[in-house]
């Protein structure tokens, strides 16, 4: 059934509710220069369907996004997944969210320590900027002293990795078939989470707590196969907190988080600014500039990111991001590349490259971007949408 038919039905079945629905498609292909650490091809395309539909009347909001993606090389890539559906109830002094849900949480544009309400999606990207459906209650409350968010999480989603012959991967194989859990209840343990968030004038805080099964598994070798590790999932606490101040043109920005639950408890953070350049030349570009710096307890390095996005500010709404990652002790390099640019009113183009360099081979330190070396690549992504209104 084509999204115009059912638009159709929905209008006619439904008449007191409005919304829309869009249909969107794309397709990616992934270059890499070299074959990879275990043989790998060097192309890798992958299809993906993810139509959306929103409706609405007075008091409610319904949101329904599925996810449909099918690789070319990569069987772990394939994923069928709910993003989002879930009915919103706007009540007099309160806002309830029953369902599936994407949640973010954090103000930095490298590193996203506070970000823990969804799993990461890291077939799809190692960036760990996508994520999977999270089944969820939200109760917001909104008062002059702030907004709370209250979650009750139901059920855990696993980590997605890069299978045998998918790219960005380990060099030992993560076995996602047998994972381990120290919680009895394994992955349907029921998770607790809450956010405060306020403004004043330019400043902007946020604290946030988390307990539950963490979304970033440690790894244990397997005692079937010594060349296969195995996820394993502990229950941890995690308190975060987020900083952003804005002074003209300039954003100070922080996240921190301490975390027990996982042997020791650690600390981690990332920090920095943003700088914006507004009109340069005297045309209708905006340069902004990004410094940010990243520490990690688990670490012995704490790499930095220094980058530009140029934004055209034109109805194509292009940009072109940039940036260089640099950990001082292990000597690496680390070169990104994001551009983006919509196509008349229903495409759009982006193009996405990393190159990885290793300066100093010598070097004996931990290397970030060691399982990574053979893995320089371009990727490019044609996203077509369909908009219908109901």
């Amino acid at each position: 059934m084509s999204y115009k038919y059912l638009g159709v039905l929905i209008a006619f079945f439904c008449p007191m509710l409005i919304g829309e629905i869009i249909g969107e498609y794309s397709f990616d292909n992934r270059y890499f220069f070299n074959s990879g650490m275990q043989g790998q091809e060097r192309n890798h395309s992958s299809f993906t369907l993810s139509p959306e539909i929103f409706l609405e009347e007075e008091n409610s909001i319904l949101h329904f996004k599925p996810k449909l993606r099918k690789d070319n090389e990569d069987n772990e890539r394939n994923l069928v997944d709910i993003q989002e559906l879930y009915l919103i109830n706007l009540l007099e002094d309160k806002e309830i969210k029953y369902g599936v849900s994407k949640e973010f949480w954090g103000v930095t544009e490298t590193t996203h320590r506070v970000d823990i309400i969804n799993q990461t999606d890291t077939a799809e990207s190692f960036d760990g900027e996508d994520k999977l459906g999270q089944p969820m209650v939200k109760v917001s409350f909104e008062e002059n002293w702030g907004l709370l968010d209250l979650y009750a999480l139901f059920g855990f989603r696993e980590r997605t990795y890069p299978g045998n012959d998918g790219r960005l991967r380990q060099p030992m194989i993560i076995d996602t078939d047998n994972p381990q859990y120290l919680s009895s209840a394994k992955n349907k343990r029921v998770d607790f989470a809450f956010r405060w968030s306020n403004y004043f004038d330019q400043l902007e805080i946020a604290i946030s707590h988390f307990s539950g099964t963490s979304r970033e598994p440690r790894f244990v070798v397997s005692n079937e196969n010594l060349k296969e590790i195995i996820p394993l999932y502990e229950v941890i606490d995690q308190t975060g907190f987020e900083f952003q101040y804005l002074v003209g043109s300039l954003a100070i920005k922080s996240e921190i988080i301490s975390r027990s639950g996982q042997r020791d408890r650690f600390t981690a953070a990332t920090y920095g600014f943003e700088y914006t350049q507004v009109g340069i030349l005297s045309s209708r570009l905006d340069l902004g500039w990004i410094i940010e710096a990243n520490h990690d307890d688990r670490l012995p390095g704490s790499p930095a990111v220094i980058g530009s996005r140029l934004t055209f500010n034109d109805t194509s709404d292009t940009q072109i991001l940039m940036g260089i990652i640099y950990d001082e002790r292990s000597e690496e390099l680390g070169f990104l590349l994001e551009a983006s640019r919509r196509l008349g009113i229903c495409c759009s183009l982006s193009i996405e490259g990393f190159y990885f360099d290793d300066t100093n081979e010598d070097n004996e330190e931990f290397k970030l971007f060691q399982s990574y070396k053979e893995d320089d690549f371009l990727r490019f992504e044609f996203i077509y949408l369909s908009l219908i209104h109901i």
